[in-house]
């Protein structure tokens, strides 16, 4: 019988486990390529615990990473990633199983996750665990617009945008779209304002912008406040390619089809496991 195993992340160097999450993510759908640096900001940005998240053995070998992010009574996968020669055999199956053990054992009631919907394999892993499909996520992409807007933005503290976001925002927001994950990103990334309006977005002055979020007050929404932000942040930053990560819920995506952004091929699962009910 295949002898699997655990162990604790946070025993391991960084750079260790950066790399086998590269070597695990290797022929993925998208390419991923995980440095010491992006580690740390995922840790940073995601409160991901690496006390409870896990590495992976096969035998003796190290052949996987498990990173698990901790708010409260939540938990969320933020990646698990297995080196391609140890995929088969049982050991996704095995490592959810003891990753969903763990969380109960520590009381955590929830467990989330995202995964791209042409990840079969791993939609068919996460629901055989008991995870279920919440909604769609989709992402966008626009090259150089034009620059047709002259209304004038504010700038505002990013921490301010994120106290908006945890108050306007949808209750159930992914992970990466939460308010108190807004609050951990810093500069260059930058936030602005027009009117009831509020968007974040990376240092725009690289020739790729992300947008981190949008959000417009309750009392505002339906006035075609977002396209307008988003329209003067084009003619603010004029020549860009704009992309939207494949995080956002299906239900806010009309604001980037109003502006003929592309929708971007990936999409993912938004999934849920209450940890109250599971086996």
């Amino acid at each position: 019988m295949t002898n699997f195993s655990i162990a604790p992340a946070a025993e391991f160097p960084l750079a260790q486990i950066a790399d086998l999450l590269t070597r695990g993510f290797a022929g993925y759908l998208v390419p991923i390529q995980i440095t010491e640096p992006v580690l740390l900001t995922m840790l940073r940005r995601d409160s991901i615990d690496l006390a409870e998240s896990r590495i992976i053995y096969k035998e003796a070998e190290a052949v996987g990473v498990a990173l698990l992010a901790r708010r409260g009574w939540t938990s969320r996968l933020a990646a698990m990633g297995i080196v391609a020669t140890a995929r088969n055999g049982g050991l996704g199956v095995w490592a959810m199983r003891k990753l969903i053990q763990e969380a109960q054992a520590r009381g955590d009631q929830e467990m989330h996750l995202e995964v791209i919907a042409q990840n079969t394999a791993g939609v068919k892993l996460y629901q055989k665990a008991g995870f279920k499909k919440v909604r769609n996520l989709f992402g966008y992409t626009l090259e150089k617009p034009p620059a047709a807007s002259t209304e004038t933005l504010q700038e505002i503290d990013i921490r301010e945008l994120a106290r908006l976001v945890a108050y306007h925002g949808l209750k159930d927001l992914p992970w990466q779209l939460s308010g108190i994950t807004i609050a951990q990103h810093t500069p260059p990334a930058r936030a602005f304002r027009l009117n009831d309006a509020y968007c974040l977005i990376s240092d725009p002055t690289a020739e790729h912008v992300a947008i981190a979020s949008v959000l417009v007050k309750t009392r505002s929404r339906g006035a075609g406040l977002a396209p307008a932000l988003l329209r003067a942040l084009f003619a603010r930053f004029p020549n860009k390619t704009w992309h939207v990560p494949p995080i956002y819920p299906e239900e806010i995506c009309g604001v980037f089809e109003e502006l003929d952004m592309q929708r971007a091929e990936i999409a993912q699962w938004q999934m849920r496991l209450n940890l109250l009910q599971a086996d």
